[in-house]
């Protein structure tokens, strides 16, 4: 290998498995997220650049897509430039993540825990996912009273600390606050989890088909236009779909032979995950709504 540190388009980078240790450590209450390049769900390993490189899978990943930008006057941009012989690489701006620390692990990564590696070390009880479902409206119900949406729930957005068993919602790019001129503007969301049905997506057990109501027009107007706070039912459905996907995963490997207060607690997050992905808007409970009627 002649790099330990390569460019793999746009400002993207590959850190070489040795200085991987180096970079994986909190400074001044920051943390820098590598990715591995052959984690499950990392797009990384399907760049035929990535594939060329010897040893490819033993290198971590910094993605274009975080948002901090590493500037050439910082000290750990001139130690990237020292690890590199051919200083072209650094062309411009290296892209990298100094984030807050929120966890160890993203939800997707518990979750593939569970489905590829039968890994029930953290998601080891309903009442274990009662909590987590909990935890996540109290932080949610808090942005909705403060008039912000989230808009991008979904497993990678949820941060989870492993030692603390506490959890934190991140990335609000999408966010929005009342009366969210900007998103009935420009609607976005994640598809599998924005309560818009996506005609070509393939329904399964595992992805259930969409049939919400949010994105079609009643009365000749969408639902959020004629009443704004209806946007704030988006976070629901999308939490809905999480917990879904959380509950089907665990579901895998967990079976009750009798009735029990665990299997009870089993189809307490089912009765939430139906309020919450209500496929009629007006019908859909909210998140505050759900709080008071599960948890108090």
């Amino acid at each position: 290998m002649e790099y330990t540190l390569i460019k793999t388009g746009g400002c993207s980078v590959v850190l070489g498995r040795g200085h991987y240790s180096k970079f994986v450590k909190e400074e001044k209450g920051k943390l820098l997220k590598l990715i591995n390049t052959t984690d499950i769900h990392d797009e990384f390993k399907h760049l035929s650049i990535i594939r060329k490189i010897d040893n490819y899978d033993r290198y971590y990943a910094i993605p274009d897509e975080l948002l901090f930008l590493l500037k050439p006057e910082e000290a750990f941009y001139k130690y990237c430039q020292k690890l590199v012989r051919d200083a072209h690489i650094f062309q411009g701006c290296v892209k990298c993540a100094y984030i807050d620390y929120a966890g160890s692990k993203d939800m997707l990564d518990t979750l593939n825990d569970i489905i590829y590696y039968d890994d029930y070390t953290f998601w080891y009880s309903y009442k274990k996912i009662l909590r987590f479902i909990k935890h996540i409206m109290t932080g949610l119900m808090f942005i909705h009273t403060k008039k912000i949406c989230h808009l991008d729930i979904k497993p990678e957005n949820i941060m989870i600390n492993l030692y603390k068993n506490s959890f934190k919602l991140i990335d609000f790019g999408f966010s929005s606050m009342e009366p969210f001129d900007d998103y009935i503007m420009s609607t976005k969301g994640t598809p599998g989890y924005f309560p818009k049905n996506i005609p070509e997506e393939t329904a399964t057990e595992w992805l259930p088909e969409i049939k919400a109501n949010d994105m079609l027009l009643i009365n000749g107007t969408l639902p959020m236009i004629s009443n704004r706070k209806l946007v704030y039912k988006h976070d629901s459905y999308s939490l809905g779909r999480v917990l879904y996907f959380l509950k089907r995963a665990y579901d895998k490997g967990r079976v009750y032979e009798c009735f029990n207060y665990e299997k009870k607690k089993g189809k307490k997050i089912d009765m939430i995950i139906r309020d919450l992905t209500e496929n009629d808007v007006y019908k859909r409970i909210t998140i505050t709504d759900c709080i008071h009627k599960y948890f108090v």
